[in-house]
């Protein structure tokens, strides 16, 4: 499932939720290309090692060359991400990866983002918690 979220107090940025999963990025026309997107992936539970190769190939193999994790399977995530990386893209051309300390830290680094950002959770909740975050911190 992919939620949009178009904050308006928001100039040049474009958010938008989903959950990690199969078909994550399916037929949306405006995900088919990820070069402008940093990607954060918020998971607190290790989910099946193939949904979560399937979620990254989807992601680099569109051109996103920014990924954040956060929560507490974030480095699991992050290590599957690192080797599908490397299939798709060698060591010349590499996403930069980097950790999100913990969800009440996601309005920090989203508001450090040039570009549209793309949230993808584990489950419903997460997905929910990051949007109340997110307009609780930024918008008050």
């Amino acid at each position: 499932m992919i939620q949009h979220v178009n904050f308006e107090y928001v100039a040049n940025q474009n958010f938008t939720f989903g959950l990690i999963g199969r078909g994550i990025l399916g037929s949306n026309r405006s995900l088919r290309d990820l070069s402008n997107h940093t990607v954060i992936i918020v998971a607190d539970q290790i989910m099946d090692e193939s949904v979560v190769k399937e979620t990254a190939t989807a992601v680099l193999s569109r051109g996103c060359k920014n990924v954040a994790f956060c929560g507490e399977a974030a480095e699991e995530i992050r290590d599957i991400f690192y080797q599908e990386d490397l299939e798709i893209n060698g060591y010349e051309d590499f996403a930069v990866m980097w950790g999100i300390e913990d969800a009440d830290s996601l309005a920090d680094e989203v508001s450090g983002c040039w570009n549209e950002v793309l949230i993808l959770c584990d489950s419903m909740a997460a997905l929910r918690n990051c949007q109340d975050i997110l307009k609780e911190e930024m918008w008050g």
